[in-house]
């Protein structure tokens, strides 16, 4: 499997090779999109290529791409727990960041968790998407069945305790119940 982190400005964004493109796994922040597409050169990839958005969650540095994204010809996955956070990530954005292209609604993949495996099939990539609350309440991760997650910012399993993040706690239970060999996150190594 092919996986490419073209992330900036201190947040991972990943690009998985799917059938006849790229899965993104999150992206940039609001009004970036040059240098967005500067890191994609850098790495060898066409903006084109890019055919499938997964955002972790609805927060500016994972998602304030989305809609240009969307524009340049990607497909929104929406997961049935973060359709009620576009509009929060609106509000929080739009007076600090002018650039800010807000999500559509209307063309969207919405998707449930429990047809996440059949859909992702069809990209041709084995694994699905759960939902992982403790960062956020709208936070999911991608679990390939090669021994991947893309955790978004979800709070390292080490420095956490069940007593103190429950929901963490329980969302990285969910993902140790697959086979897991390496982690991807939204920030650091």
């Amino acid at each position: 499997m092919n996986i490419v982190n073209v992330g900036y400005l201190s947040t991972n964004y990943y690009a998985i090779d799917i059938l006849a493109g790229k899965l993104l796994v999150d992206c940039g922040w609001p009004g970036t999109l040059p240098q967005f597409s500067a890191e994609l050169k850098r790495k060898g990839i066409a903006l084109a290529e890019i055919k499938y958005l997964l955002v972790t969650h609805f927060h500016p540095d994972h998602a304030g791409l989305a809609q240009e994204l969307k524009d340049s010809g990607a497909k929104l996955i929406l997961l049935e727990n973060q359709v009620e956070f576009i509009t929060p990530l609106t509000e929080m954005v739009r007076t600090k960041q002018p650039n800010y292209r807000e999500i559509r609604r209307d063309d969207n993949v919405l998707l449930k968790f429990s047809d996440s495996r059949h859909f992702l099939s069809g990209l041709g990539l084995a694994g699905e998407i759960i939902p992982t609350p403790g960062h956020s309440d709208d936070s999911v991760t991608l679990v390939v069945d090669e021994g991947f997650a893309f955790t978004g910012d979800l709070t390292p399993r080490f420095m956490i305790s069940a007593e103190e993040n429950r929901l963490a706690a329980q969302s990285w239970d969910r993902i140790y119940q697959h086979k897991i060999t390496r982690v991807y996150p939204g920030h650091g190594g």
